[in-house]
């Protein structure tokens, strides 16, 4: 049974490469473009693993990763956020707020599936 990855970031490219790539590796993978829609496919396709962005238009990353903790069904999902911002405060926010682990933009893929690997159980 492949796991199922939620890829939520505004930037097309991003959702595209990223997306394609973990595909190749056998990963289900499903896209949003917002923390909005972020949520509805969560509840829809129920992922093994979120990658998350926080700059996003409407619900931003951290509100996306709040409502996730809060939720009863996807609250026990890894979320690794995947953000260009990398300050201290930021970083630690993030982790404080339930996310598995914190990856700084620009990222090498085989970076990225340390942690993919690490946390996508089906």
């Amino acid at each position: 049974m492949k796991a199922k990855i939620l890829l939520v970031d505004d930037e097309p490219v991003v959702r595209e490469i990223v997306g394609k790539k973990l595909a190749q590796k056998d990963y289900e993978v499903y896209t949003a473009a917002d923390g909005d829609e972020g949520m509805r496919c969560a509840r829809d396709n129920r992922p093994n693993l979120i990658l998350l962005d926080l700059r996003m238009p409407n619900k931003d990353g951290l509100d996306m990763l709040k409502e996730l903790k809060q939720d009863k069904v996807l609250c026990e999902v890894p979320v690794i956020v995947v953000s260009a911002r990398s300050s201290f405060q930021e970083i630690r926010e993030g982790r404080d707020l339930g996310a598995a682990a914190y990856v700084v933009k620009p990222v090498q893929f085989s970076d990225l599936m340390f942690y993919v690997e690490r946390y996508a159980k089906a």
